[in-house]
């Protein structure tokens, strides 16, 4: 699968959930939280962002508590999120809501906002299209390549059941 957008880099080592999305609007719609995302670190960023917009992030990014703050993210329409690396909880919740979290070690100095840039998930390269520079990144367990590409963790839960009903 190939996915290209443009880019949002935050640079940050450690942006936690709380920096994702404050706590305090854990209670709102998917919408409305999207309209808070990474308000602490870019204000305008929510206003701006696009569907199939990227975001890339430093070392550590979704650190700290278990808040699904992926939700925010998704609630935007960004197609995929590439950094340094994840926090382990972070990294889960996003499989599970179908929304691609990539660890590339070195996209922070690959990419500048606004440039495109293009991710190869049956390679596990990205790359940037004007440079035409590439990374490596770290392959996904298979299951949880599939349970993104299928949507998240529900719809791959629903198809796994809708096979075994007719195999059975």
């Amino acid at each position: 699968m190939k996915i290209t957008g443009r880019v949002w880099k935050f640079p940050q080592d450690d942006i936690n959930t709380g920096l994702i999305r404050k706590q305090q609007y854990n209670h709102l719609p998917f919408e409305e939280q999207a309209r808070h995302c990474m308000e602490s670190l870019d204000p305008e960023f929510a206003s701006k962002a696009r569907p199939g917009d990227i975001l890339v992030a430093g070392k550590n990014f979704g650190c700290g508590s278990s808040t699904p703050a992926q939700h925010s993210i998704k609630g935007l329409g960004i197609a995929a999120i590439v950094a340094e690396s994840y926090g382990k909880l972070f990294l889960s919740n996003c499989v599970s809501s179908g929304l691609w979290p990539l660890a590339c070690p070195g996209i922070v100095a690959l990419v500048e906002t606004g440039d495109r840039i293009e991710i190869d998930t049956d390679g596990w390269r990205v790359r940037n299209v004007a440079s035409g520079k590439a990374l490596a990144c770290t392959p996904l367990p298979e299951l949880f390549r599939e349970m993104v590409e299928i949507g998240g963790e529900k719809s791959y839960l629903k198809t796994r059941l809708a096979r075994e009903r007719t195999a059975g």
